[in-house]
């Protein structure tokens, strides 16, 4: 990782921060103003008192103004680092793959879906997520699961060069980039046939 790879990295948690701290001064000053504002209301309603003077009502606004659209700068701001950070973000090295196979004994052509027969118990898979692998050196059939998904352990090598962990850098990234990287992954069926076996299966298709 080079260093004007690192820099948007440790500008996205530094900005994360910043917006933290900025919300919480956004809320605090709207519950201040909310608070001023109701007992105000009391005041003029008991007849204790009347308006506030003109200069203080005009510097609540300003400081509401300031606040909030301080805010929305900061995360504006934000989108453009993140966007430069997920042009560096290796994501095809940050999972990992496991795979399981069993054998089969046939399949089957039901138009949209595949039923596969296992010695215990048989299956329906969707055309459109299924692969079929032809291998004519194999002994049997096996159909096949390959799940993909997100390593954190690959997250955090990458990220050692900037000295921050996963888990700070996952917090600062926003929740639709979050989970576009974490909640990924996906699964993917498998048949790895036989000559034999895709021959029976090309034929009953054509029937």
């Amino acid at each position: 990782m080079t260093v004007n790879e690192q820099a948007p990295i440790q500008q996205l948690i530094q900005a994360s921060r910043r917006i933290q701290l900025a919300l919480r001064i956004t809320a605090g000053t709207w519950l201040a103003s909310l608070v001023i504002a109701i007992i105000q209301q009391i005041m003029i309603s008991t007849k204790q008192g009347g308006q506030l003077p003109l200069i203080f009502a005009i510097f609540i606004e300003a400081c509401l103004v300031i606040t909030t659209g301080g805010t929305l700068i900061m995360f504006a701001r934000r989108q453009k680092i993140v966007q430069r950070v997920w042009h560096i973000l290796p994501e095809d090295q940050l999972r990992s793959v496991a795979k399981v196979a069993d054998p089969i004994t046939g399949v089957t052509d039901l138009g949209t879906h595949y039923l596969v027969t296992a010695p215990l118990a048989s299956i329906t898979i969707a055309k459109d997520s299924t692969q079929i692998e032809i291998d004519p050196a194999a002994p049997q059939s096996t159909y096949r699961q390959q799940s993909s998904y997100f390593n954190a352990h690959h997250l955090e090598r990458w990220l050692q060069p900037v000295g921050v962990d996963a888990k700070t850098f996952l917090a600062a990234l926003p929740d639709d980039r979050y989970e576009a990287l974490v909640d990924a992954d996906h699964q993917t069926d498998i048949l790895h046939l036989t000559t034999a076996d895709y021959d029976r299966l090309q034929k009953a298709a054509e029937k």
